[in-house]
């Protein structure tokens, strides 16, 4: 299970929960529903996500949606 946190700059726009076991689908997952979370968001659209496991420990630098 990963956590997803939607940011704008570095800012936490929205997080949500991903109960995908693998972080390779997580990330394709979370590119592919981006747009929908940007229309939840207008003017705050997200340029990035940022993965974090079950324990909360950060999984990688943030990912970049440009």
């Amino acid at each position: 299970m990963f956590a997803i946190e939607w940011l704008r700059r570095g800012t936490p726009v929205e997080k949500e929960i991903s109960v995908l076991s693998s972080e390779a689908e997580v990330i394709v997952g979370a590119k592919n529903r981006a747009p929908d979370v940007a229309k939840r968001h207008p003017g705050r659209e997200p340029d990035s996500f940022r993965l974090t496991d079950a324990t909360g420990k950060v999984v990688g630098a943030p990912i970049d949606l440009r």
